[in-house]
């Protein structure tokens, strides 16, 4: 069976070609019917990738895009900053601006031409502290800048972790009491310290507890419920303080339980400006 079939005809030339081949060649019914269906494909790929019949895309809906690029060629990020390829200069000139080996500049986009001050963020505010003063700084619970006294940062770091050895006065063993006088005729230079920690007590002049600053010794009682005193320490800041316990030398805290509890009161040897008093 010979069947011939018309139609309305193709503008586009491949499909009208095709067209012509189908409409003047005798063919079969099953011929017929594949070719039409391989007519009908090849008009819709042709249609599909011609850009006439595509809608423009607007750059301007392109907003949720991570950056977008200006008109001067340049890539604005997210975070405000352009990047200008090199070979182009970018339309906001700023002073912050700065270029790579590459030569291309690197801007605020905004133009903000506000400076950081000299050394922010920079470290050199960093430097100008001893690794003393961080150390001491962490065991006291102060700011670096509080630690200005390198003597008393020097004689502690020479004597921290000593043992503990009852009338001892060495770096081998050493007392509460002779480590008390060793660090205030070596920092302060009070000569006219008593060996003992009652002697202490009774030849400093008593100070309430708020009045403690850098330099007073702080006493304590250690032998049951007698009220007698048989230790001391030299206080620092922030509730701490530097002595010779049985653990060695180390820095505690007034407001720890076993010496909360077994504290005893303050005495001052120093006068104004940490200056030691005469006797």
């Amino acid at each position: 069976m010979r069947v011939f079939r018309g139609g309305p005809v193709p503008r586009h030339p491949s499909i009208l070609a095709t067209y012509l081949l189908y409409l003047f060649m005798p063919i079969s019914l099953e011929v017929d019917n594949m070719l039409k269906t391989t007519l009908f494909m090849a008009g819709m790929i042709l249609l599909a990738s011609c850009s006439t019949v595509r809608p423009g895309v607007s750059r301007q809906g392109a907003s949720a895009t991570a950056s977008t690029t200006s008109s001067s060629g340049s890539v604005q990020f997210i975070d405000n900053i352009s990047v200008t390829p090199s070979g182009k200069t970018p339309s906001d000139k700023t002073p912050s601006g700065r270029q790579d080996k590459s030569r291309s500049s690197i801007s605020p986009v905004n133009g903000n031409t506000e400076s950081r001050p000299a050394g922010a963020n920079s470290g050199a505010g960093i430097e100008k502290y001893s690794a003393l003063q961080f150390k001491f700084a962490i065991l006291e619970n102060a700011s670096v800048e509080e630690l200005d006294n390198p003597k008393l940062l020097s004689f502690m770091d020479y004597w921290y972790g000593a043992p503990y050895h009852y009338g001892g006065m060495s770096r081998d063993g050493i007392d509460c009491s002779a480590f008390a006088f060793l660090l205030m005729s070596s920092v302060y230079g009070v000569a006219s310290l008593p060996r003992t920690s009652k002697e202490q007590y009774e030849m400093s002049r008593h100070i309430r507890r708020d009045e403690l600053q850098e330099g007073d010794l702080v006493f304590f009682h250690t032998l049951g419920r007698r009220k007698a005193v048989t230790h001391v320490g030299v206080y620092l800041r922030n509730n701490k303080f530097i002595h010779a316990s049985v653990s060695g030398v180390m820095i505690s805290d007034l407001g720890e339980g076993y010496y909360e509890k077994h504290y005893i009161g303050a005495g001052r040897v120093l006068g104004e400006g940490g200056v030691a008093t005469s006797h």
